[in-house]
């Protein structure tokens, strides 16, 4: 619409101007070489408008000839670019498609006719020598792209890539790194900075990485605290291990800050005050975490903290356990504790009490198997035995600890699984769980360690 209105406006212009021509007659006189030159006004100016078109044309034909060499070469770049990007297409398909010799053919090409692209052609030749096996190629291709300014990411991404393939974390963490200062805000760029910092036990460079993370929304608040309690608890047991137990009930206590009801916390900084004869906060420690859910842990560390002159009397760590049972009688775990201290101690008829009561409250194969390794102790019939074994066949798995990437369950909370990321583990994916789909053979498992619960009872402490 615009065009053709301007169309319009000018050629009401040249309407105009011939009109306004013929309404003023005239001759133009011209007095030039001894020649006198006598002409209408419309005849001059349409002689004047063809000279200066000829001129024109005259003027484009000399620049053609003058820029032939230069628009001939253009046109060659131009055919090469359609080619070598033609060529990418087909490589980069063949790398998709997992075909080495295409890929390898086209990126040879491409690099040929794309002499001055450091990027898709870089990344091309990398892909296929990597497919090849020509691994060192292949990371020189990787280095080379990362010193584009607009491929730069591609070729960091690669490095990080082969680099995870082969192990190498330094490297993995190296190029991660490389990839933050070019994607600073990309989620899993920080995230996988983070995974590296753990795998090499940087704890310090970890939490930096996890606030990062946590701000960029590469991982959820509530699995950042978790991690922040894993990493402190994991530096408090290197320091015991090398024998700095002060500053190890100062991490400890950073780690219970974060999280009052995280068991493997509470257990931690409770045998720390234990073994510094902070005896009284320690019982605290445990009855406030009781109180918020009972827990075998617990309950283990609770045994530890019976006075010596308690547990020479008779009945005296029954009555140390009744104290905390009745914190908290109403809930499974509770009772379970309460009836595995009985069937130790030898008073079968107040732990098929406690037993009874917690199968009210929440049955598992953990609780029948240890009534049926109660029973055994105790002297009960053959029929007696089985009849819980085989309720244990066909009960749900009890909740334990449990790696949520592998499935495998664990006797007590590790902030390092054995089935994880590699030969290093996962880290912090252990969690108190129902093991999914865990029957029959689960119930057997748990089985073996209900008896050797009743039969050596672990003291922590």
């Amino acid at each position: 619409m615009i065009k053709t209105l301007w169309f319009m406006v000018k050629i009401g212009a040249l309407v105009a101007l011939a009109l306004w021509v013929a309404e003023r007659p005239g001759f133009v006189t011209v007095e030039w070489l001894g020649y006198d030159i006598r002409a209408h006004v419309g005849l001059f100016l349409v002689a004047l408008l063809a000279v200066i078109l000829l001129s024109i044309f005259i003027y484009n034909i000399i620049k053609t000839f003058v820029d032939f060499p230069k628009s001939y070469r253009r046109y060659n770049e131009v055919k090469r670019f359609e080619k070598g990007y033609r060529a990418l297409t087909i490589g980069l398909s063949a790398v998709a498609a997992g075909d080495a010799k295409i890929a390898n053919e086209q990126a040879r090409r491409a690099s040929a006719l794309l002499k001055d692209d450091g990027g898709l052609a870089l990344l091309l030749k990398a892909q296929a020598a990597k497919m090849d096996g020509r691994e060192t190629e292949a990371q020189a291709a990787f280095e080379t792209l990362t010193q584009s300014k607009d491929a730069a990411f591609l070729g960091v991404r690669g490095l990080l890539q082969a680099a995870l393939e082969k192990g190498d974390d330094e490297g993995a963490l190296a190029a991660a790194r490389k990839a933050l200062e070019v994607q600073p805000r990309q989620p899993w760029v920080i995230k996988t900075v983070y995974d590296m910092e753990l795998r090499l036990r940087d704890w310090p460079a970890a939490r930096a990485s996890l606030r990062r993370a946590e701000k960029r929304g590469a991982i959820t608040k509530a699995q950042a605290q978790s991690d922040r309690i894993a990493m402190w608890h994991v530096e408090g047991e290197a320091l015991v291990a090398e024998g700095r137990r002060d500053a190890a009930l100062g991490v400890f206590e950073r780690a219970y800050k974060l999280d009052k009801s995280f068991v493997p916390s509470v257990v931690a900084l409770a045998r720390m005050c234990h073994q510094t004869g902070n005896r009284r906060r320690a019982v605290r420690l445990v009855e406030r975490a009781w109180k918020a859910e009972p827990h075998p842990d617990l309950a283990q560390m609770w045994d530890a903290l019976i006075s010596r002159d308690r547990s020479k009397k008779s009945l005296g760590r029954m009555q140390w356990f009744e104290r905390l049972l009745k914190l908290r009688a109403d809930t499974s775990a509770a009772q379970m504790a309460a009836g595995q201290v009985a069937a130790e101690e030898g008073l079968w008829g107040e732990a098929r009490g406690y037993f009874e009561r917690a199968a009210a409250l929440e049955p598992n194969a953990l609780l029948y198997s240890m009534r049926a390794a109660m029973e055994e102790k105790s002297g009960a019939s053959d029929e007696i035995v089985q009849k819980w074994l085989d309720k244990a066949d066909d009960a749900q798995a009890a909740k334990a600890w449990t790696c949520t990437g592998s499935g495998r369950i664990y006797n007590e909370w590790q902030p390092i699984s054995v089935a994880g990321f590699g030969a290093q583990g996962g880290f912090n994916t252990i969690k108190w769980a129902q093991p999914q789909g865990v029957f029959g053979a689960g119930a057997m498992a748990q089985s073996i360690i209900a008896e050797a619960v009743l039969e050596a009872p672990k003291k922590v402490g």
